[in-house]
């Protein structure tokens, strides 16, 4: 299967695009809807430097949810929604 390309990876500083070279499929697949959804959060957040333990936390939450709800024969997106996950990054701490 191939990977999904990173959008918008001109946005990123190069230590987090070292990390997302390195990480699952889910954290791309999540940066990207972040990228896409929510631009100015995500800048916001790479300024901040809370970018990357956001990311994290949100792909260990919903690879947790995916993988409890397997049998349920739901697609991701399907059971994140189920279980009230927000699928916008958080607002940055400063």
């Amino acid at each position: 299967m191939k990977r999904e390309r990173l959008i918008n990876s001109e946005s990123y500083p190069e230590h987090i695009l070292e990390r997302l070279a390195e990480s699952e499929d889910l954290s791309i697949s999540i940066a990207n809807r972040w990228m896409l959804g929510w631009p100015k959060r995500v800048e916001t957040l790479l300024e901040t430097i809370d970018y990357w333990p956001a990311l994290m936390q949100q792909t260990e939450l919903e690879a947790e949810l995916i993988a409890e709800a397997e049998h349920l024969n739901l697609s991701p997106w399907e059971v994140k929604d189920l279980a009230g996950i927000d699928p916008a990054p958080p607002v940055s701490s400063e």
